[in-house]
């Protein structure tokens, strides 16, 4: 047995292993020696998980994020201790600078261990071989099949991992191989590499590592479990210890004097908890940056499957620049706190886009990212793909897209009167387009009505929207059907939600104007987006750029693909009505909703009154706020009370109005907002002449 083993360890095929002698029995020096020459010799230092940080536009941090082995910053040879080395060569392979990848004294003395047992009990495996089962380890990733076949005890597995050493001491020094180790070994504690284990054990950097600090480091790595320093710190510190005295009387790396001082002194923890995932993100910046988060999930920019996009974030070393601006996050959140309160029994979520790009600037809500009370982990802003709900009936803000289909068409203007009653019982059947298809809408029994009586009497379609006359609207949709609108909104990227978040078409019945169809803010917000960019409409994005920390590699982001989808005219002569709804004394958002600058918008409150809305725009930003009871989305919210931080003694509404609960945050987020981003004061396009 003995002249096999050194058959194989001195016949220059191996420098190191130690094989289970029921598994050498069956072979002869020559078919050990033959099987090692037929192994595959290539193994590549794979890239390492790690954090991948997500940054505002202007490169301020937003959160930290990594998967289960991606809390790791990799670092340069400078930016580890001496003393780091010293302290791991000398516990885990004293002899690692003056022997091969192979310690040819302790695998022998584990062979013929091992031998005696008929088990493997001891190991001799040298740093490079624990380097080499580290980067097999990590190749596997959350592959269960793989990981075994990293660890498990067999002479295949052996062999592989010696011939992949051998090769590796060739290719690299001794401290290129001692540096990727550090940077790959977990250290327990979700730290894995060097840096991070500073970071959580002693709020430190690799760098500034004292000894007692490596000696501690050091011990970890032969069980991360059983020498956790946080759980077990009598186990840590007597591992640490030994540490000591091997460095000053087995390497000599310091005196035993040094040792001895060292050993008198506590372990010194100073730990860092780990800020991991968006829920560390400051305020509503959380689902701004868990939408981010989900981008990167599920569009195939990323990736082709599912997979290979959860892929691409596992593994992470990324930077990724969004397009959250500080200055109008602050504003929006700012201004939903200040009017409702987390407590509340409706919550609100307001999200501001640029005109012109799709790039959403702000997504704040009212509760918290979690699971306590008065907290919530849906996205009020967005899909349930993206991580939200199916979003909420939008209300009367919908009547923009009819008007835009009777401009387009042509059959009637900002000047167009069309009595409207207080009730409508009968009418003509509504031309619909479901799945291409021509139809008819019936009214059947429906009786719509306007909010109050006095809205009754005739009106100009400018009028209507000041005051929100829903019979004007209903009739106005008569006339041109419900195909234009539907078109037009979803050219406008209004849409239903889907599962895989591409939108369905919208349902295409007589409340179509009234704003049935469950809409995202995120699409509101954009589409209003869209009117400010004078019928430009580009896909709201969240990402400007996603770079590799350790290549710098560009990769690829989505594409607003921004396109112009109706007449400029039709949505400047609309502006120019939508104007009144904040500038008229009978608009709805009159006083309220006023940024202290040109600006057009549209309340919306739906049938229930337990949603309502304003969504608006100036030249420079467009945004959309809901205020609504998401836990009961078709129950009338009527004698609410708001406690936002303006109300400390509470704030009573009758009934949830768009004029009422969303408005007046409306107002105030924009207006801080736009000052904040120091945004100029400009003026919309003139409208054509009415029609």
């Amino acid at each position: 047995m003995r002249f096999l083993v050194l058959s194989v360890l001195t016949g220059g095929l191996v420098a190191g292993i130690a094989i289970p002698f029921a598994a050498l029995a069956g072979l002869t020096a020559k078919t050990a020696s033959d099987r090692f020459q037929d192994l595959p010799a290539g193994l590549q230092a794979p890239l390492l998980p790690q954090r991948t940080i997500i940054e505002a536009a202007d490169g301020s941090p937003i959160a930290t994020i990594w998967g289960d082995a991606g809390n790791r910053v990799e670092v340069s040879h400078d930016k580890i201790a001496p003393v780091m080395r010293q302290a791991l060569v000398s516990i885990e392979d004293n002899r690692f600078y003056s022997e091969g990848p192979l310690d040819l004294r302790s695998t022998l003395r584990a062979l013929i261990t091992n031998a005696s047992t008929g088990d493997v009990t001891q190991g001799g495996s040298t740093l490079t071989q624990q380097y080499v089962k580290n980067v097999l380890l990590t190749e596997a990733g959350t592959d269960k099949a793989a990981q075994q076949a990293a660890v498990e005890d067999t002479v295949g597995r052996k062999l592989q991992e010696l011939k992949y050493a051998t090769e590796i001491d060739k290719d690299l020094s001794k401290d290129q191989i001692l540096d990727g180790y550090l940077n790959l070994v977990n250290f327990g504690e979700s730290a894995n590499g060097v840096e991070a284990a500073a970071e959580r054990y002693f709020s430190t950097t690799a760098a500034k590592l004292t000894l007692t600090q490596a000696a501690t480091l050091a011990a970890i790595v032969k069980s991360p479990t059983a020498y956790d320093p946080i759980q077990h710190p009598q186990n840590a510190l007597a591992r640490r210890n030994l540490v000591l005295r091997d460095m000053a009387y087995v390497t000599h790396a310091i005196t035993p004097a040094q040792a001895a001082e060292a050993e008198q002194q506590p372990l010194g923890l100073a730990p860092t908890t780990p800020r991991n995932g968006c829920i560390t993100a400051q305020a509503s910046a959380a689902f701004f940056c868990q939408y981010v988060v989900n981008e990167l999930r599920t569009n195939p920019v990323f990736g082709k499957t599912k997979a290979e996009r959860q892929t691409f974030l596992d593994h992470g070393d990324l930077t990724i620049r969004t397009t959250m601006v500080p200055a109008a996050e602050e504003a929006a959140q700012t201004a939903i706190f200040d009017n409702v309160a987390p407590s509340d029994s409706v919550a609100s979520d307001m999200v501001i886009v640029q005109p012109g790009t799709g790039q959403i600037q702000a997504m704040a809500q009212s509760r918290s990212m979690g699971s306590g009370q008065d907290q919530t982990y849906f996205n009020y802003a967005t899909s349930t793909a993206l991580g939200g709900t199916s979003g909420f009936q939008a209300g009367s803000t919908f009547k923009a897209f009819v008007a835009l289909a009777a401009l387009e068409q042509g059959i009637a203007g900002p000047d167009t009167e069309i009595d409207s009653p207080y009730q409508l019982t009968d009418g003509p059947d509504i031309a619909t387009c479901v799945d291409g298809k021509p139809g008819e809408w019936d009214w059947l029994d429906w009786q719509p009505t306007n909010q109050t009586q006095a809205e009754s009497g005739a009106n100009t379609m400018t009028s209507a929207f000041a005051k929100s006359v829903n019979t004007y609207f209903i009739q106005l949709e008569e006339q041109t059907g419900l195909c234009d609108p539907a078109r037009i909104a979803q050219s406008f990227g209004v849409t239903q939600d889907s599962d895989d978040g591409t939108g369905k078409p919208l349902e295409q019945y007589g409340s179509f104007t009234l704003g049935t169809n469950l809409i995202t803010p995120v699409e509101m917000a954009n589409a209003y987006a869209t009117l400010a960019a004078d019928g430009k409409y580009c896909k709201p994005t969240a990402i400007l750029s996603v770079t590799s920390n350790t290549t710098g590699e560009q990769h690829a982001v989505p594409h607003p693909d921004c396109r112009q989808v109706i007449d400029p005219s039709y949505t400047q002569t609309l502006t120019s009505m939508l104007e009144d709804v904040i500038q008229d004394p009978i608009g709805t958002g009159y006083d309220v909703a006023d940024p202290g600058r040109p600006a057009a918008g549209k309340t919306g409150t739906n049938d229930s009154m337990a949603m309502t809305w304003f969504d608006g725009y100036t030249p420079n930003l467009a945004a959309a706020v809901w205020v609504g009871d998401p836990d009961h989305p078709n129950r009338p919210e009527t004698d609410v009370s708001l406690h936002g931080t303006n109300f400390p003694e509470g704030r009573y509404i009758g009934s949830l109005y768009g004029s009422a609960a969303a408005a007046p945050i409306w107002g105030e987020g924009m207006k801080e907002a736009l000052d904040g981003e120091n945004l100029p004061v400009l003026p919309f396009t003139a409208s054509p002449a009415p029609l």
